[in-house]
């Protein structure tokens, strides 16, 4: 998870960059730029899904979707190559889509069962 964090952290400024400095890079970095994007936006799509009774609605429908048309958008962009209208605000929207990621793992509320609290000795059994 570290690792993703991290990779996705990466993207941040390149991602603003490519927004920066539009068409200066060539077709193949823009396609993995792109890609990678796309790849790294599909497990927050994952747990949106399998955590979707335990977060609340309203953020994750609205983080969801951004991150649905992020997706398709983007795999499109991937597949046809340069050349799309308003590319460096597709490179922003990616930026803003990683920062939400990482937002998100990081803030995400961790749901402890109660078996798993049962398991965890308290200082008073740690003490005896």
């Amino acid at each position: 998870m570290i690792s993703y964090l991290i990779l996705c952290s990466l993207l941040i400024p390149v991602n603003l960059w490519a927004a920066i400095t539009p068409h200066l890079h060539s077709d193949v970095s823009m396609r993995i730029l792109h890609g990678a994007s796309t790849l790294l936006l599909l497990p927050l799509l994952i747990t949106l899904w399998n955590d979707r009774r335990q977060l609340q609605a309203i953020p994750t429908i609205v983080l969801g979707v951004f991150a649905v048309v992020m997706v398709v958008v983007n795999s499109w962009i991937t597949a046809m190559g340069m050349g799309v209208e308003f590319g460096w605000l597709d490179h922003v929207l990616l930026a803003a889509a990683e920062l939400s990621v990482v937002a998100f793992f990081l803030l995400e509320p961790q749901v402890m069962t109660a078996h798993s609290t049962a398991a965890q000795p308290t200082a008073e059994d740690r003490s005896s």
